[in-house]
């Protein structure tokens, strides 16, 4: 999955050089129905008959895979081999094992006018299991001998790559006779296969062949780092990535910006190393002796080019890259929102829970979880079925097609079952929360009375900037922590898996367990509703206030005498700020989440916690080893905090003295204490302060 770091783009398109020659192109549109004239398609192995090998067509064949026959036909004409022909007999049980191979040659062309020689191409190519290779080969003798020059990176999805570009100058240049051939190579007998032992793959697709000349020196700025917020009077330090598409390697530079088409700011950055053809700047360029400092409320748009390669003014024109940037008076703490669906019967769920839970845990008031129950991979989910219509609303607001699906501030990413480079992690919190935000959440109080199932809540939202009315306000109530007596998951693992902790005869360890037995930040519902509250416009400094209220429609119990569980510890309510159709001007994405709060809710005519004073969270809550006290002074106080069990006996003590004004996280080792109902207090100069915190051991 994706993490977006807002970098405030307008539009940047990336143009390459432009060709001094072109000694091969083929886009497939003049042949139509036929593969170009001198290219052969008949070289393969082993697909026993069933497939033509490389085809050319704008229709998927009969055999293809529905996803892929669709995506690939966007592409109107174009080659591509089907996989699925290969793997699949009539009866989807071909057990030969042995693998499937299939190559096709391009007729000659000549480039022995110039050393440098690109080839750019667009592909489609899926590689969902590590059995499937992608290849493009080269042969300057008429095909007697071939040499790879490109392997397509390893990728898991169905989208088209276009424009890619590969150096084959080692392989081409200065050659008279060049063919190509693209290969595909799938080991049909690969241990992950869903039909016997192979695996229906995807396939390859290529289409848009160009073999050029590139010039010599070509840089586009092709990013910059700042977030689209600006603080007024503050000095920002531009920096971005610049990509070199020209033959030369660059070891100096000029970067260049202007604000408002204004006077040009430039810096010289020498001593690059490593800046070679089709490859990224790194580390990013960055422009400490010239920031830049808003000196005023408004948007401010920059241009950013490169010049001076190695010396001489090479650059063109469409080098540019463009940023528009807000600058608002202040901008506020930022934290960060994560929402991820789940599915009670999910086995990859089970995976990311480690992951999730220590992120949750290190950045203890920094990140607000929710956990959005859908039946993923299949029945049951108990809190689905008694929550169906957040489940559902969040399953099609974030077009989730399989779980775990999450979302940080509102962009896509995974969170964490294969550990993969974009999961959910703590530098990527910390990454969201520097950008700061224009706008301030300020949960006034939060209640809930049994006797009347009625939720009631008051929030004040503060905007430092000049918004467009049409920004939504969430307000999801979640419920801290719903633990189940045993495993009701239709997936894996199988029911034996279960403490204490060891090898389960599934080769899963039983450290898992409590990933399908128990399942933090559970949404209960949203008030008013999942449609949210329509914000109006806002000036710099003006406040919004919303009195939300919530009558709960469904039952608290998810079928309790069927599925016991013990959900007593508290509820919270998060309410986020979010961009449903985006922020077009400073590059914000729809569905983006510009800030977050989250607070306890209070239990009102009945078991009453005490919100007067100072306010503090409590986090992992239930717990079985530690919990997190999170709160903030807003000045200078003695504190102590003691804790008591259900008759009132005092099982923990800590006078932590003096305390300065500001953030503070204090936490209780809970692991010697026994499961059960205890009750945190904090008490200050000027207040006391009662939570209830569930241990269960």
């Amino acid at each position: 999955m994706k993490k977006l770091l807002i970098t405030a783009c307008a539009i940047f398109s990336l143009i390459f050089a432009a060709k001094a020659q072109l000694p091969y192109a083929q886009n497939f549109q003049t042949s139509m129905t036929n593969m170009p004239v001198g290219w052969d398609t008949g070289y393969y192995k082993y697909h026993k008959g069933i497939a033509p090998g490389w085809q050319f067509n704008d229709v998927w064949p009969t055999h293809g895979n529905s996803l892929w026959k669709g995506n690939v036909a966007t592409h109107t004409y174009c080659t591509f081999v089907d996989d699925i022909d290969y793997d699949y007999t009539g009866a989807y049980n071909n057990t030969s094992g042995v693998n499937c191979y299939d190559t096709l040659r391009t007729s000659s062309f000549n480039c022995s006018a110039s050393a440098n020689v690109f080839l750019q191409f667009d592909y489609n190519f899926n590689n969902y299991t590590g059995f499937e290779v992608g290849t493009v080969a080269i042969s300057t003798d008429g095909g007697a001998t071939w040499t790879t020059a490109v392997t397509l990176p390893q990728v898991n999805d169905i989208t088209w790559h276009n424009g890619q570009v590969f150096d084959i100058s080692a392989q081409a240049g200065s050659q008279s006779s060049v063919m190509l051939a693209f290969c595909y190579w799938n080991d049909s007998a690969g241990v992950y296969g869903y039909y016997g032992k192979h695996y229906p793959g995807w396939g390859m697709a290529i289409d848009n062949l160009n073999v050029y000349v590139p010039k010599a020196y070509d840089v586009q700025v092709t990013s910059q780092t700042q977030s689209a917020f600006l603080q007024v009077g503050k000095a920002y330090t531009m920096s971005g990535t610049a990509f070199d598409s020209g033959s030369a390697t660059i070891t100096s530079m000029t970067m260049n910006y202007s604000v408002n088409g204004g006077a040009t700011q430039s810096q010289n950055i020498s001593g690059i190393s490593g800046f070679s053809a089709l490859t990224s700047l790194s580390p990013n360029w960055s422009l400490g002796s010239i920031p830049f400092t808003p000196p005023a409320v408004g948007l401010y748009t920059i241009k950013y080019w490169a010049t001076a390669l190695n010396g001489a003014n090479a650059n063109l024109n469409s080098d540019t890259l463009k940023a528009t940037f807000m600058a608002v008076d202040s901008l506020q703490p930022r934290t960060a929102l994560f929402e991820e669906t789940v599915g009670q019967s999910c086995y990859y769920c089970m995976l990311a829970g480690p992951n999730v839970d220590s992120v949750g845990y290190n950045q203890a008031g920094n990140v607000n979880i929710i956990h959005y129950h859908v039946p993923y991979p299949g029945p049951p989910d108990y809190m689905y079925s008694a929550n169906t219509g957040i489940g559902t609303f969040y399953e099609t607001y974030y077009s989730v097609a399989g779980t775990p699906d999450g979302e940080l501030d509102g962009q896509s990413l995974y969170p964490g079952a294969l550990l993969a480079p974009n999961d959910f992690s703590t530098p990527y919190v910390e990454s969201e929360n520097a950008m700061g935000a224009p706008f301030k959440i300020k949960i006034n109080s939060v209640t809930y009375n049994p006797s009347t199932l009625m939720y009631n809540a008051n929030v004040t939202v503060t905007s430092y900037g000049t918004f467009s009315s049409g920004l939504i306000a969430r307000a999801v109530i979640t419920g801290d922590t719903v633990v189940y007596t045993q495993d009701y998951s239709a997936d894996d693992p199988p029911s034996s898996f279960q403490p204490p902790d060891g090898t389960n005869p599934s080769g899963t360890s039983d450290y898992y367990w409590q990933f399908v037995t128990r399942f933090a930040s559970v949404a209960l519902d949203e008030m008013p509703s999942t449609s949210g509250t329509s914000l109006g416009a806002f000036t710099p400094n003006a406040n919004q206030t919303l009195n939300l209220s919530w009558k709960r429609n469904h039952p608290d119990s998810y079928d309790r005498s069927l599925y016991p569980y013990d959900s007593s510890a508290s509820e919270h309510l998060t309410v986020f700020i979010q961009a449903d159709a985006g922020i077009a001007t400073v590059g914000i994405p729809n569905k983006y989440v510009l800030q977050s709060a989250s607070k306890q809710i209070s239990i009102v005519n009945g078991v009453q916690d005490l919100t007067d004073g100072v306010d503090f969270n409590l986090y992992p809550n239930p717990t079985s080893k530690m919990t997190n006290l999170y709160f903030t002074l807003d000045q200078e106080q003695h504190l102590s905090v003691q804790m008591y069990n259900m008759l009132g006996e005092q099982v923990y003590s800590n006078d932590f003295g003096t305390m300065s004004a500001g953030d503070h996280l204090v936490n209780i080792n809970c692991a010697t204490f026994q499961s059960g109902v205890y009750f945190v207090r904090i008490t200050t100069d000027k207040s006391s302060v009662t939570k209830r915190l569930v241990i269960q051991q």
